[in-house]
């Protein structure tokens, strides 16, 4: 964990790289690449008049002007996105310091992540921004994504420009792309986006903190392959984690890995015990997949956090209810009996075939809903996961009639509308066509799986991230 000297920057600065005034897009192209989509983007989200095309070729580009010099850009101009080759990055550096650009996002790649001569080329164009007091995102990155005003430095659907609550942190470009591209299919929007490559300048800290205070952001995601200042992203973690989850991706576990990362982003990843203790002492929530990071962040931007650890279970599998159960218990979770007015409440109307207990197995009783409201209700289950499942043959049958899965499961949005205060996650096992069924009956505020051990690990992880912040006395008991 390498460590440097720099002031940290102020959330008034920070918003320019969000909501700047006037950009300008140094290295357009009218040939395939960065230079020539992101316009593109940015035209089409309502930028048009926002942009300025920078090009020694001049002539004009996607039906916009296209300056030969930086200088010749009109006001109001505060953010340059540079995409040039590598070499030519000091001289640009220089031309937007003297035409008064406080801001720049460097997405060209080649500097200290090939080697001694791409760092020694990143410190020259560092020099040249410290001179002229210029803050810098990059270089070998592809910027920042602000959903509240559809503003993006990089090629993205529509859809992933749909405002969210989730801000993501990654330190490689093309992951936070992977991202943007994945989350709008699990049904999880952004507030906010920033890839930092090098971080020559802008570091995860600064964006830690800045997302700490952006009133649109309820939940952090992080890729990191090694911290920048280990120090600071110490305390920085611990003051955010305070009031917001942060769950961190962290690569670099292997020797082999660690190698890697030094020639992707240029990042020291040390070693990897030394980072498992900073999360767990910050109340990070640390994941291992890029799986495991998107399923913890749709329970974490969709859930309250439980009161207690004790789960309760609906299925319509036995054997899945086992599953879970083995899960949940191994992930510190308890499951405990149902009370008994819960029991008395489901037996009014249960065959007498179903056994009334906590894995609650409903199988073929059309009793699901029925008992999903009464573990949301049960004063002794501090949450829940259900778990829905049907042989993919009757559902299609059931589907070619119009009818869908609401009519084994109920109204799943609406149950979850009567006990808002418990986290409730569900679990789909089977077809696509009924995943995605039971996604649309449960509607946007709750959580849908595929199995039932990632859903019981998210609920798991925020019951530890309750307790953190309970320790650290910020959440009231």
């Amino acid at each position: 964990m390498s460590e440097r000297i720099d002031m940290t920057i102020t959330n008034n600065e920070m918003d320019t790289f969000f909501e700047p005034r006037g950009v300008a897009i140094v290295g357009a192209r009218h040939s395939p690449g960065f230079g020539y989509g992101i316009p593109l983007v940015l035209k089409r989200e309502g930028w048009e008049d926002r942009i300025y095309l920078v090009n020694p070729k001049g002539g004009e580009l996607h039906g916009l002007p296209v300056y030969a010099k930086i200088a010749e850009v009109p006001d109001p101009v505060d953010l340059a996105i540079v995409i040039v080759p590598a070499q030519l990055t000091p001289g640009v550096m220089e031309e937007i310091g003297q035409r008064g650009i406080g801001h720049v996002i460097l997405e060209t790649a080649g500097f200290a992540e090939v080697g001694e001569e791409g760092r020694a080329l990143q410190d020259k164009v560092k020099a040249v921004a410290t001179r002229f007091g210029i803050r810098v995102i990059g270089p070998n990155c592809v910027g920042v994504v602000n959903a509240a005003n559809r503003f993006t430095t990089v090629e993205v659907l529509p859809e992933a420009l749909r405002q969210g609550s989730t801000a993501i942190i990654a330190q490689s470009g093309v992951f936070g792309n992977v991202l943007l591209d994945l989350l709008p299919f699990y049904g999880l929007f952004i507030s906010k986006a920033a890839t930092l490559g090098n971080r020559m300048d802008v570091n995860e800290c600064d964006m830690l903190e800045y997302f700490h205070k952006d009133p649109s952001t309820r939940v952090i995601m992080m890729y990191l392959e090694g911290a920048a200042e280990g120090r600071r992203l110490l305390k920085t973690l611990a003051k955010v984690t305070c009031d917001k989850p942060v769950l961190v991706l962290k690569s670099g576990r292997t020797s082999a890995g660690r190698a890697a990362t030094a020639s992707h982003t240029a990042s020291l990843s040390g070693e990897d015990q030394l980072y498992d203790s900073l999360f767990y002492q910050t109340g990070a929530i640390r994941v291992d997949t890029l799986e495991g990071l998107v399923e913890m962040a749709r329970a974490f931007s969709t859930q309250p956090l439980p009161r207690g650890n004790r789960l309760g279970i609906v299925t319509g599998s036995g054997s899945l209810g086992v599953m879970a159960t083995d899960a949940a218990v191994n992930a510190g979770l308890t499951v405990p009996p149902l009370s008994p007015a819960t029991v008395d409440f489901m037996r009014r109307e249960t065959p007498g075939w179903m056994n009334v207990r906590n894995p609650l197995d409903v199988g073929p009783s059309n009793q699901f809903a029925r008992g999903l409201e009464a573990l949301l209700r049960d004063p002794g289950i501090d949450m829940v996961l259900a778990i829905t499942i049907i042989p993919h043959a009757v559902f299609r049958e059931f589907r070619q009639l119009g009818l869908t899965a609401n009519i084994w499961f109920g109204d799943i949005a609406y149950i979850r509308e009567q006990a808002p205060e418990k986290p409730l996650a569900i679990c789909a096992v089977g077809n696509p066509e009924l995943v995605e069924d039971v996604r649309n009956i449960s509607g946007p505020r709750v959580p849908v799986f595929i199995s039932p051990e990632p859903a019981a690990k998210a609920l798991a992880s925020l019951f530890r991230y309750r307790n953190w912040r309970i320790r650290t006395g910020t959440c009231p008991a």
